[in-house]
């Protein structure tokens, strides 16, 4: 029998890099993505789907299919039957938005055991026999699928502040005499309190009123340096003591919830800041990890335990994008988070027993959206910055390195181990307005009346891009006046008489305003820089070559250059610029696979559930669209030639039957 594995574990890692990755190994780091590429296969050619961003090309990768298939075509998803702006879309994170198979359901249905851990767009789950823990989002302990914009919902909690300053979303005190305390050591001096209404942040389910407690020490007789986080003024209840830049350990936390029942959660904080006065006091809480209700079946989350980690909603962007905290700190966010990943993942593959294993873990693409550009020397002329972000990426990609290697070694020689990204990343260019471009045509007006973004508040540093972004996606147009719609990253929507509720475009038209469109994209200059910022602006009808068509994809599909806009999803999937490009890692590795082998051709995220089938005799989704990468295998005929040892061996047999029981010496009786 050919030396093929007995089992897959996909390993996703969002946005990571292989050209970056292969940097670190040069210069004497990573050892596990060392080994794997050094005993596997690497493609060097692999793209990806477009758009290049997270919800589609997970599903592509689980499916073998393109957008255009699976039906989720960007980040967001426009709702039919609605006019096709942004205000009317969603975020694509619900499996039931997926018209594709996936793997680990058309396995399932063949009585193959599967596990998929935190791999977005996966909940709810399909499968029988199988177990989803997560899927909601990015993280484990949050959910997008059906929030507009950006925004998520906790299951507890996402990342808090309490803060003496002026800190956006921080929670707001003050230091006071400490009145009230039980179990207060006698010798403790003039201990100061604050009190701190807990807002625990986009609680999916209401949380009770609840206050916690930091108490200021003083542990000598230079001022306060020790700051005690208790849920009650009790001494002997507090979960933990810190000194200035330490960390608590895993704390675990029973919360009331509005309707009286208690939902059990864990997290870790960290001291930022304390003033010897205390006047200046910052205290970040984690976001509280859940330990029930986001897995199928419902007790599997009892089982998913670290010492260390935790489970990181939005890795630590938020804080780090509103300077709660320095760099240092977001990484150390990003590096729990990656031990809790990998905790978790090696408790399920040796608790259970399973066949197939998928996993999505997202640290680089959080720490990419922080600091790829600030890696970049031709944008940053900083070299204490620059060094600074390459020093955070090392120890970003050596957390992805560590937890590798303690999933590897649960792993036995018989697992096929794939490790994938869905996209890769550019810096960070001038921000584009694809309703100045239309507008300048003439094709998109804007109303008189526009969101209201006061709410937000006078937002500066790291965050201030990303508010800017959202308010240019989030313009409102006349649907009365406007021709077409920008929508999502890269559609522009013909507003269509028929189709669209208000659309004013006659039917006959359509392809007429299809090539203006097409026409003022291409032509557009961006006054500040004096280029053109799009590269590409196809029909739907054309946009098939690039895997998009169907009902969910716009009437015109359009890229920008990758010097322009942001990092990825409205840049091709073949685009370098700066320290960036944006093609995907891709290695495998186990039995029946080259070692130490380059793969030159090119290929794509959906070959890699059909190579997985064809390997391993499991059964193909019906929707697969993608290719087998034989090139991969020690011998790409293995397949062919058991079938010629079988086909060998039944004609013996079949030789044999009809011979009786004459020796082969026997001569046969003449007629």
């Amino acid at each position: 029998m050919a030396n093929v594995p007995k089992k897959a574990a996909i390993i996703g890692l969002d946005c990571a890099l292989p050209h970056l990755i292969e940097k670190h190994i040069a210069d004497g780091h990573l050892p596990t993505f060392k080994k794997l590429i050094d005993g596997g296969v690497i493609a060097e050619n692999c793209l990806v789907p477009y758009p290049t961003v997270t919800p589609p090309n997970w599903a592509s990768i689980a499916t073998g299919a393109w957008p255009g298939t699976h039906g989720i075509t960007d980040f967001h998803y426009h709702k039919p039957g609605t006019t096709p702006v942004n205000t009317n879309c969603i975020q694509a994170f619900d499996s039931q938005l997926c018209e594709a198979e996936y793997l680990w359901d058309a396995a399932d249905k063949a009585g193959k055991k599967c596990i998929v851990f935190n791999y977005p767009g996966s909940w709810p789950s399909k499968m029988k026999n199988g177990i989803v823990v997560g899927g909601r989002g990015l993280a484990l302990g949050e959910h997008r699928g059906g929030m507009p914009a950006m925004f998520n919902r906790a299951r507890l909690s996402n990342d808090m502040l309490i803060t003496t300053g002026f800190f956006p979303r921080g929670i707001k005190g003050k230091f006071s005499e400490a009145k009230g305390w039980k179990n207060l050591p006698k010798k403790e001096n003039e201990p100061l309190e604050l009190e701190a209404k807990m807002e625990f942040r986009d609680a999916e389910t209401p949380i009770a009123p609840t206050t916690w407690y930091v108490l200021a020490r003083q542990s000598g007789d230079n001022g306060y340096d020790r700051a005690m986080l208790s849920p009650a003024r009790d001494f002997n209840e507090a979960f933990c003591t810190l000194a200035v830049g330490e960390w608590s350990p895993v704390i675990n936390v029973k919360l009331k919830m509005a309707d009286g029942k208690e939902e059990e959660g864990f997290f870790r904080c960290k001291l930022i800041e304390l003033g010897d006065d205390a006047e200046d006091f910052r205290l970040y809480i984690s976001s509280i990890g859940p330990r029930t209700g986001i897995s199928n079946p419902p007790e599997i989350m009892a089982e998913l335990v670290s010492a260390e980690g935790i489970n990181g909603n939005s890795g630590g962007i938020i804080g780090y994008a509103l300077e709660w905290y320095d760099l240092n700190t977001f990484v150390e966010i990003n590096e729990f988070y990656s031990q809790y990943m990998a905790d978790c993942a090696c408790a399920l593959m040796t608790k259970h027993e399973w066949d197939l294993f998928f996993m999505h873990a997202h640290a680089p693409d959080w720490a990419y959206h922080m600091i790829l550009t600030e890696m970049d020397p031709d944008l940053n002329k900083d070299k204490d910055k620059l060094k600074a972000a390459w020093d955070a990426h090392l120890r970003i990609y050596q957390a992805q390195d560590k937890m590798l290697a303690q999933i590897l070694g649960v792993l036995d020689k018989d697992t096929l181990v794939i490790t994938v990204s869905d996209h890769g990343a550019v810096p960070d260019g001038p921000a584009i307005d694809p309703y100045k471009m239309l507008g300048q045509a003439g094709l998109t007006v804007l109303s008189e009346k526009q969101i209201d973004f006061a709410n937000v508040g006078d937002i500066k540093g790291r965050a201030q891009g990303l508010i800017e972004e959202f308010k240019v996606a989030f313009q409102a147009p006349d649907v009365n006046k406007s021709k077409c719609f920008p929508q999502r990253a890269i559609y522009i929507y013909v507003n269509l008489k028929g189709r669209d509720p208000e659309g004013i475009v006659d039917p006959k038209d359509y392809k007429a305003v299809q090539q203006q469109i097409i026409d003022a994209l291409l032509t557009y200059v961006d006054p500040e820089t004096g280029g053109r910022p799009v590269s590409l602006a196809l029909t739907k009808q054309d946009a098939r070559i690039l895997g998009l068509y169907g009902d969910h994809v716009g009437d015109v599909v359009y890229a920008v250059y990758p010097w322009f806009s942001g990092q990825h999803a409205n840049i091709l999937p073949a685009a370098e610029w700066g320290v960036g490009n944006l093609k995907a890692l891709l290695t495998f590795t186990g039995p029946g696979i080259k070692k130490g082998y380059r793969l030159q051709r090119t290929c794509n995220l959906i070959d890699i559930v059909p190579t997985i089938c064809y390997l391993m005799d499991l059964p193909v989704p019906s929707t697969v669209d993608g290719a087998v990468l034989y090139q991969l295998f020690k011998n790409p005929d293995f397949k062919s030639d058991e079938i010629g040892k079988l086909k060998s061996g039944l004609a013996r047999m079949e030789t044999a039957l009809q011979r009786g029981e004459r020796q082969p010496w026997d001569k046969h009786e003449c007629a």
